[in-house]
């Protein structure tokens, strides 16, 4: 266990770096098994050996007892769920009203790039490396949200055709990761929120064919429902918060 702040935030970092690096290089493993990478079992085995990692690398600095507390997989998955499906509804039925249901949509595309990449990225970027900077080196919200927002909003800057889009799928995604780190932490920590609220945002993107639902900064339709969700999603926080005599923001913002 680490006492120094600073030693605590230099760690947070680099297993932070090492995750990531592991992340861009976890192909090696279904070479090594000589699994088809884009198979479900290969996509399986990647985010199992992803999440071990993860795991691993917060075990040097949590107790074993109090990992997956420290994670929020303990939390209540049925509430999570919930919570997301109630603040994602305006995507299911704001999108089938302007748009047309994906015909050629197979379950290995949404095991792929709505279950596997909601988990994955939600353990990555909140759980892991959010959690890291803002829950172990005490750090405030603001300098714990961005390095993992920054990291989240490049990955997509391929889904640009030029420099314009490509900054629009990174924006929409640093703010993605900002809105999934607040709702992270005003539910308690509860991993489940995040991760549901990911799947369901990614399914609606393939579920349904509407203009801009091929890239993650979306279309005019699709972001108005997108802003509806957040709006919701925020006000049912905030409404859950007073009923239970409690604030949003509770905790350090800027604070290094």
């Amino acid at each position: 266990m680490m006492h120094s702040k600073t030693a605590r935030i230099l760690y947070s970092i680099i297993a932070s770096i090492i995750i990531i690096f592991f992340w861009r290089n976890i192909g090696f493993v279904t070479t090594l098994f000589d699994i088809p990478s884009n198979s479900i079992p290969g996509l399986s085995i990647k985010a199992l050996f992803l999440t071990l990692a993860a795991l691993i690398l917060t075990i040097v600095v949590i107790k074993p007892k109090e990992l997956f507390p420290f994670l929020g997989l303990s939390s209540n998955i049925l509430k999570g769920f919930g919570i997301a499906l109630l603040c994602v509804l305006p995507l299911y039925l704001i999108f089938p009203l302007f748009g047309d249901l994906n015909t050629k949509l197979t379950f290995s595309v949404i095991y792929d790039r709505a279950i596997l990449t909601g988990f994955k990225e939600e353990l990555v970027f909140r759980a892991f490396m959010f959690g890291l900077l803002f829950r172990y080196a005490k750090t405030g919200f603001f300098w714990a949200v961005i390095l993992p927002a920054l990291y989240f909003g490049s990955v997509h800057l391929y889904q640009g055709h030029d420099v314009l889009s490509a900054l629009a799928a990174f924006g929409v995604t640093f703010i993605g990761a900002l809105y999934f780190s607040w709702m992270y932490v005003e539910w308690n920590f509860n991993i489940w929120i995040p991760v549901g609220l990911h799947i369901l945002m990614n399914g609606a993107w393939h579920i349904f064919m509407i203009e801009g639902t091929e890239v993650a900064a979306g279309g005019l339709i699709s972001n108005i429902a997108r802003i509806i969700s957040i709006i919701l999603a925020i006000s049912i926080t905030i409404y859950y918060h007073k009923k239970s005599g409690k604030k949003v923001f509770d905790y350090p913002i800027w604070g290094l």
